[in-house]
């Protein structure tokens, strides 16, 4: 859902406003050197850094490598 391009070259997330539900989050490891645990990083209204018509934006407070991918 979370726009990857835009995230990698802005290091924010780019969340069009037709996904936004309560308890939206992604996995993340708090310690990018230890993944033994795993941790969700809820995308909130209260952390939305700004919006335009379509989109809202959230800063992306991790490292690529805490992000958990998870395996289809």
């Amino acid at each position: 859902m979370a726009d990857m391009a835009y995230l990698v070259s802005h290091k924010k997330i780019r969340l069009p406003k037709y996904y936004f539900e309560d308890d939206l989050y992604f996995l993340y490891y708090p310690d990018q050197l230890n993944k033994k645990s795993i941790e969700k990083y809820f995308l909130t209204k209260n952390k939305v850094v700004s919006e335009d018509e379509n989109f809202y934006f959230f800063d992306f407070p991790f490292t690529e490598a805490q992000i958990f991918f998870a395996a289809n």
